[in-house]
């Protein structure tokens, strides 16, 4: 499935308020999310690093991916590599992404888009700068919020 917009985005629906029997949790600490590489080496911010599963569940990591400006030939992605039982949220605050999957789902993702992509068992996924940002450089700059659901 190819990425979808809307037109609008102010006609999107209201989130309405929590149900009754939803529970909150303390935030257990504030800390600098380390950084490192991924992939051919794109630098990544990893939000949730070290934190035991029980304390994070549904999400499961939380990457900031850039803010970095390649120049020509210098951009990164990522090669093949599964993603089994989770969901991919990804929104782009700058510059132009492709997050495809094996089974013909995904797309470009660009200033200010969200992609929602779910992620099964024997299913591939690959992050890569488009051809444009290979050629001529530019910025990228996203988040990634990874989130366990049945």
């Amino acid at each position: 499935m190819p990425a979808v917009t809307v037109e609008n985005i102010l006609a999107l629906p209201r989130v309405e308020r929590p149900a009754i029997d939803s529970v909150e949790r303390p935030v257990r600490s504030v800390t600098t999310a380390p950084s490192g590489f991924e992939g051919e080496g794109f630098p990544v911010r990893r939000g949730f690093s070290g934190i035991p599963l029980e304390h994070l569940d549904p999400f499961i990591m939380m990457d900031q991916m850039g803010e970095v400006e390649y120049r020509a030939g210098e951009a990164k992605g990522t090669p093949w590599h599964p993603h089994r039982g989770f969901e991919t949220v990804t929104y782009m605050i700058d510059g132009v992404f492709k997050h495809r999957d094996s089974q013909g789902g995904g797309g470009v993702i660009s200033d200010g888009d969200t992609q929602w992509m779910t992620a099964g068992a024997g299913v591939l996924h690959i992050e890569a700068p488009t051809e444009e940002i290979v050629l001529e450089g530019g910025v990228v700059h996203g988040l990634q919020l990874w989130v366990n659901l049945p």
